[in-house]
């Protein structure tokens, strides 16, 4: 039959359907189709204009038809084909669409296409998001891609649902340890702590070593730590405040805390050796920002006069760049001890 006697008995084929469904004829429609689909099955031309014509009109069964028998004789194309049919049928609200994302996810793994894949991941990532039951129709995907679609899930949420992007995360990385999320992990684990903290510190401190193991992220031990002193439990604060002032020496909040958590225990030795970075971190502040730390900095001298460092406390003074009245009062004091 030649090309142009194949379009023209297409054309016929579209018009009667098209009149079947006029007179809302179903089961005559439905049986017209399979009828169709045995005529020209084997005909991957007739069967995409065929396709795209149901899908213009409308007819998603009829578009889901042709595009599944498309998607089985053309092995190398099954994953686009099948992404396709699977956003078109989810933006019809037929929730059967993620059947076929399951599928074309399966099928870009058996032909390794990359960036099909995440294609394929986005656009489920895209739909799961609005579901209540997402952790279960991602453990229907293959195992392979699971972690993959969690951790494009997590992004997506952010920290605009910590919750659920937690969730996500944890997920993700048990399923995939070896990935790397980075800085968004870690943002989310801040403010999925934030939202628990109140009610559940531990949880909220769990959250934030876990997540500060896996980004290697000094700041969230010292937002834990900072947990850790609002619940009560100052041993784990004081442990934690020290863990992250080996690596944050300019972290002025952690360091005023673990230096009065120091202090608090008599550890004056350690308050004092802290003196220099407190002087150091002070400094660095704009102006009218040192004055907030002055307690801190007031901590620092006073341990290096309770440990003879008088030296040390000197230059504090001179270093930390306090006004003039404060500076003036301390060397007073500093003079008077050597009287």
């Amino acid at each position: 039959m030649t090309h142009n006697a194949v379009h023209q008995e297409l054309q016929a084929v579209m018009a009667r359907l098209r009149q079947l469904a006029q007179e809302g004829q179903r089961e005559e429609f439905a049986g017209y189709l399979q009828q169709v689909l045995r005529r020209y099955g084997k005909d991957d031309e007739a069967l995409m204009r065929l396709a795209r014509f149901c899908q213009k009109q409308g007819w998603h069964g009829g578009f889901e038809l042709f595009m599944t028998r498309l998607a089985a004789r053309m092995p190398s194309s099954r994953a686009g084909i099948l992404l396709t049919l699977g956003e078109h049928l989810l933006t019809a609200g037929r929730q059967r669409g993620f059947e076929h994302l399951r599928q074309a996810a399966a099928a870009a793994l058996e032909h390794p296409d990359e960036e099909m894949l995440q294609r394929i991941l986005r656009a489920a990532a895209q739909r799961l998001r609005e579901r209540d039951d997402w952790e279960e129709a991602v453990e229907q995907f293959p195992p392979e891609v699971r972690g993959d679609l969690y951790l494009e899930l997590a992004g997506l949420w952010g920290t605009a649902e910590p919750e659920k992007a937690w969730r996500a995360y944890r997920r993700g990385l048990r399923n995939k340890p070896d990935a790397l999320p980075g800085e968004p992990l870690a943002a989310v684990a801040a403010a999925y702590a934030r939202r628990v903290a109140a009610t559940e510190p531990e949880r909220a401190i769990a959250s934030l070593l876990w997540a500060a193991e896996r980004v290697d992220d000094p700041k969230l031990v010292a937002q834990a730590a900072a947990i850790a002193l609002r619940a009560g439990d100052k041993e784990q604060a004081l442990r934690l405040s020290r863990q992250a002032a080996r690596r944050l020496p300019e972290d002025l909040d952690n360091l005023g805390r673990l230096a009065a958590l120091q202090a608090e225990a008599g550890e004056w030795g350690a308050v004092a050796a802290l003196a220099p970075a407190i002087a150091v971190a002070v400094s660095r502040l704009n102006p009218w920002q040192r004055e907030d730390h002055v307690a801190t900095v007031e901590l620092a001298l006073e341990a290096c006069l309770r440990t003879g460092q008088d030296a040390q406390a000197r230059a504090v003074v001179e270093q930390v760049g306090l006004p003039r009245a404060w500076r003036e009062r301390w060397e007073a004091r500093l003079t008077g001890r050597r009287l």
